[in-house]
């Protein structure tokens, strides 16, 4: 009987598993996971969860009944510490577990900031379960916040903290918040919505250390500035988690890298998620993203393989964010774009349009739905835009093609 060891208990994890129940896979599968619940559904705790609007039995990813099953097994609280590619084992927990096909499902993990003070208590990160659950018990209205880092997970934290009455700072060592994702346009218009909400926002500002007798007091900035905070949350990017694949000898350039069918350097070792990096046909170039669609696509292209399937076609990459009343959907990447195009003036539902060459290549819809799945198609299939019909927001997107 074939047995099948993940490594990692995320999304990729609960997509595969679920998958394989549905599939009938007529072999054993073990899921090794370092954390200490089943495998929940992480973009929501920045958002509902930590809002108080989902309970943690509202999280599960897996439903109960695959876990009855006798084929499925879970071991939380277990690290795995070593591949042996020549004998097919993983010791987790100092034990041995053979394995037939084994996948890394081992994500990221938070970029630390390792300054004076960083051990002392209120200083939050946030990956995990536990980590939201801690962060929500913390967000007291009332108290004050400061939020390290002015990208999607530090801003969704922000507004979460704001709709609970906390008095919230965020500080942004960049020129800009959501510099690395989206136009200096798009940046302004969430700048405005947090600052709208109350949101104190320091920018180009770094932080010196954190200050305090046991549990965090303030925090000094490299300005000098002290600013009090009752609690602190550090949001400035993920590490790619490849610790054990490189102790394999996995080959790994800012991440695990994979082939087309999600296949390591070595055939019986498949990786996926945040952790992998694999080359796109749409860009041309290697790409690690973090996003549960990516995530997603990943799974399905190992249940593919696993069956002896043919693998599902690439996917135009997307991501989203909820922040107040602003639902954020980004369609492609924009990393070299050539014209921005906005669709609309309405702070609370408009969209900007990049383009490379005439070329719809990324598409920013706030509250704009339609626009954001009219994009994903037309970014597919390379579509050439009427930039006169684009910027009149009353004219379908599908019908803005030159």
């Amino acid at each position: 009987m074939q047995h099948l060891v993940i490594v990692g208990g995320g999304h990729l994890a609960a997509a595969l598993i679920t998958g394989l129940y549905r599939q009938g896979f007529d072999g054993r599968v073990t899921l090794l996971s370092a954390e200490d619940s089943l495998p929940c559904n992480r973009p929501v705790l920045s958002k509902e969860y930590l809002k108080g609007e989902l309970t943690e039995e509202g999280l599960a990813l897996v439903a109960q009944h695959v876990w009855d099953d006798p084929r499925f097994t879970c071991q939380l609280n277990t690290r795995v510490s070593e591949i042996d590619r020549q004998q097919k084992t993983v010791v987790a927990n100092g034990h041995l577990v053979p394995y037939d096909q084994l996948v890394l499902a081992t994500g990221t993990t938070p970029r630390r900031l390792d300054i004076p003070g960083h051990e002392l208590a209120g200083i939050h990160y946030l990956k995990t379960l536990s980590d939201a659950r801690q962060l929500r018990g913390a967000l007291q209205p009332g108290k004050r916040l400061a939020v390290i880092g002015g990208g999607f997970i530090g801003l969704e934290i922000a507004a979460a903290a704001r709709q609970n009455s906390m008095a919230v700072t965020v500080l942004e060592a960049g020129e800009r918040i959501l510099g690395r994702v989206v136009a200096p346009e798009v940046s302004e218009c969430f700048m405005q919505l947090h600052q709208n909400h109350g949101v104190d926002i320091r920018m180009g500002v770094g932080v010196e250390n954190f200050m305090g007798q046991q549990a965090i007091e303030a925090v000094r900035l490299t300005n000098g500035e002290v600013l009090a905070a009752d609690q602190v949350v550090v949001g400035i990017g993920v590490v790619p988690e490849v610790s054990l694949a490189q102790q394999a000898g996995l080959e790994c350039d800012n991440g695990i890298v994979i082939d087309q069918c999600c296949r390591t350097s070595d055939p019986a070792i498949h990786a996926g998620g945040d952790c992998a990096v694999q080359f796109s046909p749409l860009y041309n170039r290697n790409l690690r993203l973090e996003s549960v669609q990516n995530t997603s696509a990943h799974a399905q292209t190992i249940l593919a393989q696993l069956a002896g399937q043919p693998i599902p076609e690439p996917a135009v990459p997307w991501f989203w964010s909820t922040q107040y009343e602003a639902r954020l959907q980004i369609a492609g990447l924009n990393p070299d774009y050539d014209q921005l195009i906005a669709r609309g003036q309405d702070t609370q539902a408009r969209s900007w349009l990049y383009l490379k060459q005439g070329r719809l290549v990324a598409c920013d819809a706030v509250n704009r739905p339609a626009d954001f799945l009219q994009a994903k198609k037309m970014i597919m299939t390379e579509t050439q835009i009427d930039i006169p019909k684009a910027e009149d927001i009353n004219i379908p997107l599908s019908q803005c093609i030159a």
